[in-house]
C-alpha cells in the first residue's frame, strides 16, 4: 500500500532505477551534489579567464583531483553510516525468509539507532510468538506433538531406549457436547497439569492430539503397570464449570524400533494403541492389529460421510406386538446401511465409528425426517395414524436444540406429535438427570411418548429414575433371550415388570425369539413385545403389505426353542 505522504516523492522517482540498490542511489545523489558547485565553479571560471590556457588546464586539474580525492572520502563515510539500515533490512529479510541473521546492536539513541533497537525487540518478540505458535499448547500450557516428535527423534539419535506413551481423556467429547469446548479445554488442562507432575509421565510430557497427551516412560519389566497405577492416581474427579467430570483415562504404548522407526510413526502407533485400551485394561501395547484397525476405523469413517452424501441409509421396521389384542400397536425404525459392496449393513457394523467421528447427529436427524416422511406417506395411505418408535443417540440427546429440531420436523411433514415415541437408552438417560428431565418434559408436554431402551442393563437408581417423566419400559434383550429356563432372568423380569406397572408404564419384551419366552414373560405380566418370534425388520413396502394382509396376529404357537428368522 502507497503511503499518502509526499515526503517520499524523491525516494518514489529514484524507486524506478531498479539496477542500483539504496545505497547506491544514497551514494549517487552525494557524488551529483557534490560535483555540481564543482563544475559550475569550472565552467565559471573559463568563461571568465583572459584566455591563459595553460593556467585554466592547470586549475581544472587541480579542482578535478581535489573533488575526486574529497568525493571518494565522503563516499566512503556515507557508506559506512548506511551500514545501520542495510543491517537491519537483511535481519528483517533474513526473518521474513526463516534464515538465521546476526544480532542488531542497541543503545544507540539516534533516529537509526534507535530503528535498530525497535528492529531487534520486534524479531525477539515475533520469533518468541512464532515458536510458542509452533511448537506450544496454549489450551494446557505444554509442548505440542510437533516439539514432542524432535524430542523423540533427539531421544532416537542418542542411542537411548525409546517407549512412547499416548495418555488418551476417551470421555473428553462428551465434555464438549454436555457443556461446549471452552470447558472441555479446562478439563484438559486439568488434567495435563495431573500427568506433569505426576512421576511416570514427567518426561517430555506434551499434547499430541485432541484428547491425548504423549510422554516417554521408562523400559523394562512393570512398565505397563507403572503407567497403569499413574493413570490411576490421575484420574481423580475434576470441577469443571457447574458439574464433576470423571475423567476417563487409558494409554497406548509403542517402542522404538519395534513398533516403528521413525519418530511420527512412533507416536502414531502410541495412539493407536490407546484406541485399543479399554476400561478393563486401560493401558495397551502395540501391535500390527491395533494399526489395522484405527485404519479400518478411518477408511470406514470415510465411508459413512460418502454414505451420508449418496443416501445410500435406509429404514426397516420391526412391529410392536400387543400380545392381549393380538394386533400391532406400533414399530420401531431401525437404521440399515446399503453398502455399495458389502449389501444391507445392521447398525452394530457401524454406528461406533458414527459416534466417534461425530456423524451421529446428522445421521440421527437423517433418520427422525426419513420416519415422519415415510409417517405422511403412511398417513395419506393404508397406515393412518400409525406410530413409529426412533432411537436417539446420547450425542443427539445432548443437543440443546434436540426438542426444536423435532418440533420442527413433525410440522415440516404434518405429523401428530403422539404418533412419534423417542426412545433413549438407559445409559444416556441416567447420565445427567436434570437434562434429561427438562428434555423429556418438554417433548412429552408437545404430545410425544418416550420410552427408555435397554433397561435393565444401566443399573440405574430407581429413586431417581421414577422422577423422570417417560412412558415405556423396554426390556433388554439380554434378559429376554431364555428367560424361561433361567431363574435369575425370570427374578429379573419379574422386577422389571412390576416396578413399570408401578410407576404407570408400559413395558416392551425385546428380542423376543421363541414361543417359551414370550409365554413365560405373558405368565409374569408382560402384554408387549418385540422380536424375530413376530417379525424380522423389513422395509416399509413389506410392512405395509404384512399389516394389510392380515388384521390380527396370530397366538404364540410355534415350536418351543425354534427362533422365526
Amino acid at each position: 500500500m502507497e503511503t499518502s505522504d509526499g515526503s517520499l516523492w524523491l525516494y518514489r522517482q529514484l524507486a524506478g532505477l531498479r539496477r542500483l540498490d539504496y545505497r547506491a542511489k544514497i551514494l549517487l545523489l552525494a557524488f551529483l551534489g557534490i560535483h555540481v558547485p564543482l563544475i559550475a565553479l569550472a565552467l565559471w571560471y573559463v568563461f571568465r579567464s583572459s584566455g591563459d590556457w595553460l593556467m585554466l588546464v592547470e586549475t581544472l586539474l587541480v579542482t578535478l583531483v581535489a573533488t575526486l580525492l574529497g568525493t571518494a572520502a565522503t563516499l566512503l563515510a556515507l557508506g559506512h553510516m548506511l551500514r545501520p539500515v542495510v543491517l537491519t533490512s537483511r535481519a528483517l529479510r533474513a526473518f521474513r525468509e526463516g534464515r538465521p541473521h546476526a544480532a542488531l546492536p542497541e543503545g544507540y539513541t539516534d533516529e537509526v539507532g534507535t530503528l535498530m533497537a525497535d528492529a531487534q525487540h520486534t524479531l525477539q518478540v515475533l520469533s518468541a510468538a512464532l515458536h510458542r505458535l509452533s511448537y506450544i499448547d496454549e489450551a494446557c500450557d505444554l509442548p505440542n506433538r510437533r516439539h514432542f516428535e524432535q524430542q523423540v527423534a533427539q531421544r532416537i539419535a542418542s542411542g537411548q531406549p525409546v517407549v512412547v506413551a499416548a495418555l488418551q481423556f476417551d470421555n473428553l467429547p462428551r465434555i464438549t457436547h454436555t457443556l461446549d469446548v471452552r470447558h472441555a479445554e479446562e478439563a484438559m488442562r486439568q488434567i495435563g497439569a495431573r500427568l506433569r507432575e505426576h512421576v511416570a509421565f514427567g518426561d517430555q510430557l506434551s499434547r499430541i492430539g485432541t484428547r491425548a497427551f504423549g510422554c516417554l516412560v521408562g523400559t523394562g519389566e512393570g512398565v505397563a503397570e507403572r503407567v497403569r497405577a499413574g493413570l490411576a492416581d490421575c484420574a481423580q474427579e475434576c470441577p469443571v464449570g457447574a458439574i464433576v467430570v470423571h475423567p476417563m483415562l487409558h494409554a497406548g504404548l509403542a517402542a522404538y524400533p519395534v513398533d516403528a522407526t521413525q519418530p511420527a510413526a512412533l507416536v502414531d502407533a502410541a495412539i493407536s494403541a490407546a484406541s485399543q485400551a479399554s476400561a478393563l485394561a486401560p493401558v495397551a501395547l502395540h501391535s500390527p492389529r491395533a494399526r489395522e484397525t484405527a485404519q479400518e476405523r478411518l477408511r470406514l469413517e470415510h465411508e459413512l460421510r460418502r454414505a451420508l452424501r449418496h443416501d445410500e441409509f435406509i429404514l426397516h421396521f420391526q412391529p410392536v406386538v400387543d400380545l392381549q389384542a393380538n394386533r400391532v400397536i406400533g414399530a420401531e425404525a431401525l437404521l440399515r446401511w446399503n453398502h455399495p459392496e458389502h449389501g444391507l449393513l445392521l447398525p452394530q457394523a457401524f454406528i461406533g465409528a458414527a459416534e466417534g467421528s461425530g456423524l451421529m447427529e446428522p445421521l440421527g436427524l437423517w433418520v427422525l425426517r426419513q420416519a415422519c416422511a415415510q409417517l405422511q406417506e403412511w398417513n395419506a395411505g393404508v397406515l393412518p395414524g400409525f406410530r413409529l418408535a426412533i432411537n436417539v443417540s446420547g450425542r443427539q440427546f445432548q443437543n440443546p436444540a434436540l426438542h426444536q429440531l423435532v418440533m420442527d420436523t413433525l410440522a415440516q411433514y404434518r405429523i401428530a406429535p403422539d404418533q412419534i415415541e423417542i426412545e433413549l437408552t438407559e445409559t444416556v438417560a441416567t447420565a445427567d438427570y436434570a437434562h434429561t428431565r427438562r428434555v423429556f418434559t418438554r417433548l412429552r408436554d408437545a404430545g410425544i411418548r418416550i420410552a427408555i431402551d435397554d433397561f435393565g442393563t444401566g443399573y440405574a437408581s430407581m429413586s431417581a429414575l421414577r422422577t423422570l417423566p417417560f412412558d415405556k419400559l423396554k426390556i433388554d434383550r439380554e434378559f429376554v433371550s431364555g428367560v424361561n429356563g433361567l431363574q435369575q432372568s425370570q427374578a429379573i423380569c419379574s422386577a422389571l415388570i412390576a416396578l413399570a406397572k408401578g410407576l404407570d408404564l408400559q413395558v416392551v419384551a425385546e428380542g423376543a425369539e421363541t414361543a417359551l419366552e414370550v409365554r413365560e414373560l405373558a405368565q409374569r405380566g408382560c402384554q408387549l413385545f418385540q422380536g424375530y418370534y413376530f417379525a424380522q425388520p423389513v422395509p416399509a413396502g413389506t410392512l405395509a403389505q404384512n399389516l394389510a394382509a392380515q388384521s390380527h396376529w396370530a397366538p404364540v404357537c410355534a415350536p418351543a426353542h425354534q427362533p422365526l428368522h
